[in-house]
């Protein structure tokens, strides 16, 4: 009888923990992409070989209708090599180009994101950065600006 009863009472709570359907949606945000030390044309960022490229800020912007968003861990990769990774907002790294060859490479963002009423994901965004021999290769003016590159939202980090 004591199980019956039991049974009763815990029967309605597992219902509420159960009925939360929205919590399984992954976050809906793109990045944004703060930097200084190089010139974006044509979907690709330049640099002169030996300068540095400094990623200033690294923002997860909600897509519209959607509640706010923040990031937690930051991983930077050139090339598919691991450059760095920090937790500390607003996720800086400077990645010098000294050794870097002269020609079209990839920096990599992999991001956790934390969206309100939304199930913890990873933001993960790649764009290509050349680096060229001189200023005078350089494709215009200016040192730095914002991005937004294509990002790809995931439940893993892979």
């Amino acid at each position: 009888m004591k199980r019956i009863l039991y049974l009763l009472l815990v029967l309605p709570l597992l219902g509420l923990v159960s009925s939360c359907s929205d919590d399984k949606d992954l976050p809906q945000v793109s990045l944004s992409i703060d930097y200084t030390g190089a010139t974006e044309a044509d979907g690709s960022l330049y640099v002169v070989q030996g300068d540095t490229l400094n990623i200033t800020a690294l923002r997860a912007i909600p897509a519209e209708g959607t509640k706010t968003a923040t990031l937690g861990v930051v991983a930077y990769f050139w090339d598919g090599i691991p450059q760095g990774r920090t937790a500390l907002s607003p996720f800086p790294i400077s990645i010098n180009t000294t050794d870097m060859e002269i020609g079209k490479h990839y920096l990599g963002v992999n991001a956790t994101v934390l969206q309100v009423d939304k199930e913890v994901g990873f933001a993960i965004a790649q764009f290509p950065v050349t680096v060229v021999a001189s200023q005078s290769d350089m494709p215009g003016e200016g040192d730095g600006g914002t991005i937004n590159p294509d990002t790809r939202i995931s439940d893993s980090e892979n």
